[in-house]
Parts: C-alpha cells; structure tokens; sequence
C-alpha cells in the first residue's frame, strides 16, 4: 500500500519552499486555478503519451513519459486536495486498495476514452460544484489507471514519486 499522506506532505512541502525561492505571493483561489489547469494539461499529456486515442496517427507509447505524467499527474491531484482542504478523501483503506488491485485493467478503445473522459468529468464537477465524492471517484480512477492499467508497482510509485520531488526542489530552491 501506498501512504499517501507522505506524499501529500512532500508536495505540500514543495510547494511551500518553491513559493519562497521564487517570492511567490498568488492568493487562493488563483492557486487553485493554476493547479488545476496544470493537472488538466497533465492528464493530456498522460493519455498521450499512451497513445490509445491516437486513431488518425501511428499510436505511439511511450511507458518513461507516461510514467513522468502519471507521477506528475498524481502530484498535483494530492495538492489540489490540499487546497480544498480534502485531505481526507485520499486516504484508502484495505477495502478500497483490494477493490482497485482487483479490477481487470482497461484495454479496449472505448473503455479506455471513457475513463479518461470520467476521470475530467468528476475533476470538473469537484472544482466546479465543490463535490467531495467527485473528487475521490476521480482519484481512485487515477490509482487505478497507474496502477492495473499501465502496471506500476507501490514502490515504484513512491520511490519516483520521492525522487520527482527532490528534483523539483534542487531546480527551483537553491540553498
């Protein structure tokens, strides 16, 4: 199992120390925005690099590349979590964690459009309309996808997870 409030912490941490390195001064609600945006932009970048959609054009997959927007992805789901104070909605339990290990992964086209298409909609209705349970079917759609659709393990996840954020920090915080 994966402890995702380490991780929250890691980004919440970041966050904070790039804000400083920078003399970041974004009031709360344009934080909000600006996060999710990038999850959006995130998100695509995720799928895209599957290349599932990709019907006009050779798909192309590109697992280091999905794996860099997974991680980034899941970043910034958990600060945006912590923006709407919904901290709470990321904790999983045994149940939860069996339920999503269970699941057969995703493979054909259509199935594949409409998780990704859910995955936005409940993002859209909890920004939008503030809806917690949107928030948590959207999360849990993006553990699963990571980890029963395209394999990654807990470790690898939380072993990139900590050096994404190290690497983030030595760009932006200088010492």
């Amino acid at each position: 199992m994966i402890n995702w409030t380490t991780l929250l912490h890691q980004v919440i941490d970041l966050e904070l120390d790039v804000d400083e390195a920078k003399e970041l001064t974004i009031g709360p609600e344009a934080r909000k925005q600006t996060i999710f945006v990038a999850l959006d932009v995130e998100l695509a970048k995720l799928a895209n690099s599957n290349g599932w959609f990709n019907v006009l054009d050779q798909p192309t997959e590109d697992a280091s590349k999905a794996f860099e927007h997974y991680l980034k992805s899941l970043e910034l789901l958990l600060l945006f979590s912590a923006k709407q104070q919904w901290t709470h909605l990321i904790v999983m339990d045994q149940k939860q964690w069996d339920l999503i290990k269970r699941t057969k992964p995703t493979t054909k086209l259509a199935d594949l459009n409409k998780q990704y298409l859910a995955i936005k909609h409940f993002l859209n209705d909890a920004y939008y309309n503030h809806r917690q349970e949107s928030f948590r079917h959207a999360w849990h759609l993006l553990i699963k996808w990571g980890m029963v659709d395209l394999g990654f393990s807990s470790e690898e996840i939380t072993t990139k997870y900590k050096e994404l954020i190290e690497q983030q920090r030595a760009h932006w915080v200088k010492d």
